[in-house]
């Protein structure tokens, strides 16, 4: 009996995040996320002029912790199976690459989802006391959330090239860095290679997250990185089912 595509991907997903838990990984992030996020949100609520400005602060902030937990999460999606042995397993099963790739990113967003929650305190404490709003706070997670999602399909890809964890994290950070710097590096460029590069930047997409401005170009960015990293990540392992 076949069995239902989502089914098969919410029961990789589910397998994968519990496997997140049962590892000090898991739980040093989320603390080490949560103490960052209190000591500098609580320095930004004290030195900031505006409790805007102290969110947009703050969501920098994720935004970064955020990257570097999508590097960290996503280094063992498909390189540990490699390591273990178990990806010939999973390629003699009725598994397509696509439903494995998709289970297995799913799992690092879920993973992503928590951090968030774990964060939100301090945001909303901003909300409380500083006399913002509910819309910033839920624009900004937004913004965190896709990307780390980007990060994290990102690391996906890289982590179906490799079977060691560490070279997965350095490619996509490596990557990352590309991403970033594209829009550092925008304002000493001409036109019109400065609009193409402010168009490719990471961050570049995020400003208006961070700011409280929901966008659907910047949200349009962020899916397409997502999309695009996890066909390659599938095409990938589709190349080695069959060689």
């Amino acid at each position: 009996m076949k069995r239902n595509p989502l089914t098969v991907v919410w029961q990789i997903c589910r397998r994968e995040l519990k496997s997140y838990f049962q590892s000090p990984l898991a739980y040093f992030i989320l603390s080490i996320s949560f103490s960052l996020a209190f000591l500098w949100g609580y320095a930004y609520i004290r030195h900031e002029s505006t409790s805007t400005l102290a969110l947009q602060r703050i969501f920098y902030m994720l935004s970064g912790t955020t990257m570097i937990t999508g590097v960290l999460i996503s280094m063992r999606l498909i390189a540990e199976e490699k390591m273990n042995g178990t990806i010939e397993l999973l390629f003699t099963s009725p598994i397509s690459e696509a439903q494995l790739v998709t289970g297995k990113f799913l799992s690092a967003l879920l993973f992503l989802v928590v951090q968030a929650v774990v964060t939100l305190p301090i945001a909303l404490l901003v909300v409380v006391f500083g006399g913002s709003n509910l819309g910033h706070v839920a624009a900004g997670f937004l913004g965190v959330l896709l990307i780390g999602a980007a990060v994290a399909a990102m690391g996906t890809f890289y982590s179906s090239l490799t079977k060691t964890q560490l070279l997965a994290a350095l490619m996509t950070a490596a990557n990352l860095v590309f991403f970033l710097l594209l829009g550092f590096f925008s304002p000493f460029i001409d036109q019109p290679l400065k609009s193409v590069l402010r168009e490719l930047s990471f961050y570049v997409h995020f400003m208006d997250f961070e700011k409280g401005v929901i966008s659907v170009k910047h949200m349009l960015f962020y899916f397409s990185i997502i999309i695009l990293y996890l066909y390659a990540a599938s095409m990938v392992l589709a190349s080695r089912r069959w060689r």
